[in-house]
């Protein structure tokens, strides 16, 4: 008898060496597939939704002329985290993928850097949208991304206005004093009563020199990060 892979496979069949399986378990297994698949896209499209409403809120840290005070508080307060988590999920999705061979068709490389940019681009737009603005902001909390206070950075609502100072109350609702100069920069305009901020700089004793004052835009919640709205700020200046 001939040998083709029609008889190879079917004398394994009589040797027992290949399991038959039923329609419906390979549609279960299938669905399955399909679910973690779609499962695991979910997830990773959150966490670029996070990571993105972060840096929308604290990209001021590395573009607003803070120097190395900005560039420090960045680096303290990333979410590495979360980045670390969609590493992992990837590369989990990248083996779901070999596994099940979905590059029969396309170079596998292509696959995954489309799968990448329409994570992306999906994440992108889930914080353009009011549903997903207030979801990251409220979630965040969770994820401790409102937690923006560290050895470079201190945030709270504006409770005073004076001469080269202002005094806000911090997330402990206790006062903390801002010093500024003709050096401070105020890249989204200066701060008024009742503003929620965030001053980048360093602590001098009790007090914090200010290298930088963000103030948050309340009609923006993309400008929050997740927390920032329990002061309610009730208005800001625009930069002019």
């Amino acid at each position: 008898m001939k040998k083709t892979i029609a008889n190879t496979i079917s004398q394994k069949i009589a040797k027992g060496e290949v399991k038959m399986r039923s329609r419906i378990s390979i549609l279960m297994g299938k669905l399955g597939m399909g679910g973690g698949v779609t499962l695991v896209l979910g997830f990773l499209v959150l966490i670029v939704g996070f990571v993105l409403y972060w840096f929308n809120t604290n990209n001021d840290l590395l573009f607003g002329g803070y120097g190395k005070y900005g560039f420090l508080s960045f680096i303290h307060s990333f979410p590495y985290i979360l980045v670390g988590a969609f590493i992992l999920l990837f590369i989990f999705l990248t083996f779901i993928f070999r596994r099940y061979d979905f590059s029969y068709k396309k170079p596998f490389l292509a696959i995954l850097i489309l799968v990448l940019c329409a994570i992306g681009f999906v994440g992108y737009l889930s914080i353009r949208q009011p549903i997903g603005q207030r979801f990251y902001q409220k979630e965040g909390n969770y994820f401790r991304m409102g937690m923006i206070n560290n050895a470079n950075a201190i945030s709270g609502v504006v409770t005073k206005v004076g001469n080269n100072l202002i005094v806000i109350k911090d997330e402990n609702n206790k006062d903390v004093t801002i010093l500024f100069d003709s050096n401070t920069h105020f890249p989204f305009g200066a701060p008024k009563m009742g503003d929620a901020i965030r001053s980048v700089g360093a602590w001098d004793g009790n007090s914090f020199n200010a290298q930088g004052i963000r103030v948050f835009n309340p009609n923006d919640p993309t400008t929050f990060g997740p927390g920032m709205m329990r002061g309610g700020g009730r208005g800001m200046m625009r930069n002019q």
